[in-house]
């Protein structure tokens, strides 16, 4: 197993490689509607292109963020990618204007790069670390990488937690979805490495994080204990973090304790404070 301090390297081998998959162009319509936000944009293009987009299967394919990426169009969320922002536009909006171009990013359950994609292209002078346990995660995502070395990211092969520890990664969904439902196990799956941020971010002299993306399936408090004096001194400016049934409760109540303040994103952006946790959502925190 790749050591968790060690960066990922491209060279021009792997880029090579890269040109054994299909390149698709898109449907013109749909290009034109690419930098478009517009309520319901993911659902309607669905509608619209999905069925034209599925046989195509995996290929290289110009995403909304302006870039080409890997993709497996028989998947419809990663359809999502090439029609607009994932998971819908208010957030990504929000990181565009809150993000410095040196900014510090941590992309916690990075998977192949779907929120990546956005925020590496606002911090050209700043760096994305970039975690992702899975190995055919990390590797599709090294691979986009490899064809994007302007992209300031170093993915690290081990998942977050409150000690430097081993564990597994199971594999809750079926291989289409590319271990998008994957979640950190103490039995069963592929063996991977825990670490902590905090130990991670010593060793690369890195004393500041602008914004952590965590969604980590069920496992952020633990990962949160793992950077506890980092949230106590104010280090991590703000945090994006999965919000999901009682494990959301957990999340709400650990920061809050900690002095961050959650948020939900309403109609046209807002930031409202999140007073109850949908069933499945993802908060914004700040320090209060």
């Amino acid at each position: 197993m790749r050591d968790s301090t060690t960066s990922t390297h491209y060279g021009g081998d792997a880029r090579k490689n890269t040109l054994d998959i299909k390149r698709i162009r898109l449907p013109w319509l749909l290009s034109m509607l690419q930098p478009l936000d517009f309520p319901h944009k993911l659902g309607i293009c669905e509608r619209l292109f999905g069925k034209r987009l599925n046989p195509h299967g995996i290929c290289w394919v110009k995403t909304a963020a302006n870039i080409e990426w890997k993709l497996d169009l028989s998947d419809s969320t990663l359809r999502w990618i090439v029609y607009g922002k994932y998971e819908g536009s208010a957030f990504l909006n929000w990181a565009r204007r809150f993000l410095p171009h040196n900014g510090i990013i941590v992309d916690s359950g990075a998977n192949i790069g779907q929120m990546l994609l956005y925020l590496a292209q606002w911090v050209p002078d700043g760096k994305i670390l970039a975690f992702e346990p899975g190995k055919e995660q990390a590797e599709w995502l090294e691979e986009c990488l490899a064809y994007h070395p302007e992209l300031p990211v170093e993915v690290i092969r081990a998942a977050l937690g409150d000690k430097h520890s081993q564990a597994y990664l199971q594999k809750l969904g079926p291989p289409s979805v590319h271990g998008a439902w994957s979640k950190i196990s103490d039995r069963e799956g592929e063996p991977v490495e825990i670490v902590r941020l905090t130990d991670a971010l010593v060793a690369r002299s890195i004393e500041q994080v602008d914004l952590w993306k965590l969604d980590v399936e069920g496992h952020e408090v633990p990962a949160l204990m793992g950077a506890e004096s980092l949230l106590v001194e104010r280090k991590i400016k703000a945090l994006y973090i999965e919000l999901a049934g009682e494990n959301g409760i957990r999340v709400l109540n650990y920061m809050s304790k900690l002095g961050y303040s959650g948020y939900l994103f309403g109609h046209h952006g807002t930031l409202q404070p999140c007073s109850r946790i949908p069933d499945h959502s993802n908060g914004l925190f700040l320090h209060n």
